[in-house]
């Protein structure tokens, strides 16, 4: 904690839990900030790249190296589960970070976020999500359960991505479910 002031940058993976202290770093001792996004190998690339940035040369071919070495493994990933998942529609329905910062995840596997929605969020929570999502992408906020399966009903999605108390009726329902809150590294289900 003593040596806070001296960094050189804050990352903030949870953009929630650390925006104000790190405003506040900002303006008292001039520490630049920015949120990182490690969901994805496109939003993973973006980060590293962004974080180099703010340091010199040798950060930067470092971060290019690290590229380098692990796009190969990503691309072999991508290329095994794309053409399956291709096309498919994709509802987002949680807390914290995950509806804006899997979005791009979702993407790399050829899948659309038709729609996106918080439990908590604040208003600039929906700002910098609506930057992640297409046109015409339905956002919602807090909404009930009876809401959120109409929009299902209604919209069609191939995968639901949510939280453990909307898992059931969508299992009921016949639609393939990704419980995002309990990590998201583990194999999409079946579609």
């Amino acid at each position: 904690m003593e040596n806070t002031p001296k960094v050189k940058l804050n990352l903030l993976h949870c953009y929630r839990s650390m925006n104000y202290i790190s405003r506040h770093m900002e303006e008292k001792y001039g520490i630049p900030w920015l949120e990182y996004n490690f969901f994805g190998p496109t939003k993973i690339k973006e980060s590293l790249r962004e974080i180099a940035s703010h340091f010199d040369e040798k950060i930067q071919e470092g971060a290019e190296r690290v590229i380098a070495k692990y796009t190969p493994a990503m691309d072999a990933i991508i290329a095994k589960y794309k053409p399956r998942l291709q096309g498919k529609k994709v509802m987002l329905y949680v807390g914290g970070l995950r509806p804006r910062h899997t979005v791009g995840a979702y993407e790399d596997l050829g899948m659309e976020v038709i729609g996106a929605g918080y439990e908590f969020a604040h208003n600039d929570d929906y700002d910098r999500t609506m930057k992640e999502m297409k046109d015409a992408t339905l956002i919602y906020d807090d909404v009930t359960g009876y809401k959120f399966e109409e929009f299902v009903r209604q919209l069609k999605p191939d995968l639901i991505g949510s939280g453990i108390k909307e898992k059931y009726a969508f299992h009921k329902m016949g639609v393939p479910f990704r419980q995002l809150h309990l990590g998201l590294l583990r194999p999409l289900p079946r579609l």
